[in-house]
């Protein structure tokens, strides 16, 4: 997150616009999961490839989650707009047309997310959506601006999610009076521990056995695929809520046990 009176702050706002998280929950029980339903869902988000309902590569995912508090089965949707951001990069100095072209773009990656939803709900039946909040836009308050990238803007005692890495644990908090101090904003995620060449390296001696033991990747997504985005690449959900303790407090708390991403 940037809070800038400079007049040319539209250049650090590129990339990615309206990149954001959708949680909803099922009728379905989580018991329900079936592993052919989550690779029908896989070519389908497959077959949406360059129009909406594609999910998208890098770190976008859809995940099947299970709260550790009742029986739903929850799903996370991640996408972001990489192509769409990128039709904003010649106009950082017309600023109408720039504000008009990205705020475009942070529509379409919102349909696209409802679209990711609609073949989820094709499967898994009907859902109700908990939250829908993108983590990259700017915010113009008077002679400054707030652009925040992989920060989610919250008032007090609004709802947004947290996850982890593939495998870790995912939370969903209410964000204090003290959201104020930092601009209403909140991270979207628990972040990196590294960067995606050190990652590369690492991720030979990555034990991937192990990882689908733990959760459900289709055998069609090669482990190549997600080496830079593996668990160790990740910070640890409670280590990083400790360092939000006082701006945010969990409401609920999930398991990841399907995964879908570099599609």
């Amino acid at each position: 997150m940037v809070n800038t009176k400079q007049a040319d702050w539209r250049k650090f706002a590129i990339s990615d616009c309206g990149c954001g998280m959708l949680l909803a929950k099922s009728k379905l029980k989580w018991s329900d999961f079936s592993k052919s339903t989550w690779d029908a869902i896989y070519h389908d988000l497959k077959n949406n490839k360059g129009k909406l309902g594609d999910l998208g590569s890098g770190n976008h995912f859809l995940d099947a989650l299970r709260s550790y508090e009742d029986e739903s089965l929850y799903s996370l949707i991640h996408t972001g707009s990489r192509n769409e951001s990128k039709l904003v990069d010649h106009l950082i100095d017309q600023p109408k047309a720039f504000d008009r072209k990205f705020l475009d773009g942070c529509q379409w990656v919102e349909n696209n997310r409802r679209v990711v939803l609609d073949i989820v709900e094709k499967h898994f039946g009907k859902t109700e959506v908990l939250i829908d909040k993108n983590h990259n836009h700017f915010e113009i308050v008077e002679d400054e601006v707030i652009i925040r990238k992989g920060t989610s803007k919250l008032q007090e005692g609004e709802l947004t999610v947290i996850p982890s890495n593939m495998i870790g644990d995912i939370v969903t908090i209410l964000s204090t009076a003290k959201v104020s101090t930092i601009y209403h904003s909140i991270c979207q995620g628990t972040g990196r521990t590294m960067s995606r060449s050190d990652a590369k390296l690492l991720s030979k001696d990555y034990d991937y056995r192990a990882l689908h033991s733990e959760i459900y990747i289709p055998e069609i997504i090669k482990n190549e695929s997600i080496k830079i985005d593996a668990p160790f690449c990740y910070r640890d959900l409670d280590a990083c809520l400790d360092l939000i303790s006082d701006l945010v407090e969990v409401v609920q708390r999930f398991k990841p046990i399907a995964y879908l991403g570099q599609i």
